[in-house]
């Protein structure tokens, strides 16, 4: 969703924006092209391959204007008082991508996709200290009810204790290594009958992993006080999610600085003393945004994602 992001963000001559998932890069070069040689953009990511690939893209076309930072969105704030030197820095725009780009879905060694086979390391960076190492971890370690846990809450996947139960049954002849090792167990879960749906089951319980190993969700908690913090008066920041899970905690945070009292219903009067800190932006009378049908032929990829986006007040 790279044009509507950028048709929400309204970037201008001079401003100072930030990617925080620079990935692919879409979304860092296009803003670069719109705030010119005065304007910066500050691109955050943990993965090394994204970032060698930005900086190779900034040498070979000599662009100026883009500041790279090998970090995780989450520490924001930090990067920003890091790179520009500056406790008080504010920018124009933010957006947030949480989408895998193609290049981290195809890269075997990491394991995102049960569509290579490839081991079952699952993490956005090496470098980053994570309460789990890996996905091979957690499938040779967790109990049959913690895995379960895992795929209920992360992966919203209604096969979880089964599949949970056959990872225990076969991890007891052979440690879980691999995709293909992880994509097996799974189809020896399901009954047959259920076998047309079986890459959707494959892709939600890849996703709970993912998500585990990497904290995904907890990053993205703590990113959206700092982002609206780091936002000036009438700065846009503007986030596309993939699933469900990260969708309900950017629209409930959205929902909750929205508002000037947070109180509960039962609280007759005031005390919360919270301010209206943002504005939804709509989209024809919603509050999100879905790619267009043409999009979605061009990259099946996107065919879940939902944009939101905020004005500071």
């Amino acid at each position: 969703m790279l044009d509507d992001c950028i048709e929400a963000l309204k970037p201008s001559l001079g401003g100072y924006y930030v990617d925080g998932t620079l990935g692919g890069g879409g979304y860092t070069f296009k803003l670069s092209d719109k705030v010119g040689k005065k304007g910066r953009v500050m691109a955050i990511d943990l993965d090394n391959l994204a970032i060698e690939n930005a900086k190779e893209k900034i040498k070979t076309e000599k662009i100026e204007n883009v500041l790279l930072v090998k970090d995780n969105f989450k520490n924001i704030k930090d990067c920003a008082e890091r790179v520009f030197d500056n406790k008080k820095m504010k920018f124009d725009g933010i957006v947030l991508d949480l989408g895998l780009s193609s290049a981290q879905l195809d890269d075997r060694e990491r394991g995102f996709s049960f569509k290579h086979n490839g081991l079952l390391d699952m993490s956005f960076s090496k470098d980053e200290a994570k309460g789990f190492e890996s996905a091979i971890y957690l499938l040779n370690n967790l109990k049959s009810n913690e895995l379960t846990r895992i795929f209920r809450k992360f992966g919203e996947e209604p096969w979880a204790q089964k599949i949970g139960k056959e990872i225990i049954k076969y991890r007891e002849e052979k440690e879980i290594k691999s995709t293909k090792d992880l994509s097996d167990i799974i189809e020896e879960a399901i009954p047959k009958r259920f076998s047309p749906g079986l890459n959707k089951i494959k892709a939600r319980i890849f996703q709970a992993l993912r998500i585990v190993v990497n904290e995904e969700l907890e990053s993205l908690e703590m990113f959206l006080p700092q982002a609206i913090e780091l936002l000036k008066k009438d700065g846009i920041l503007a986030i596309v999610s993939y699933h469900s899970l990260e969708d309900r905690i950017v629209k409930k945070f959205f929902e909750k600085e929205k508002r000037e009292c947070i109180c509960p219903s039962e609280i007759p009067v005031c005390r919360c003393d919270h301010e209206v800190k943002i504005k939804l932006i709509k989209f024809k009378n919603k509050k999100f945004k879905i790619p267009s049908r043409e999009e979605i032929e061009k990259n099946p990829r996107a065919r879940s994602a939902h944009m939101r986006a905020v004005v500071k007040i």
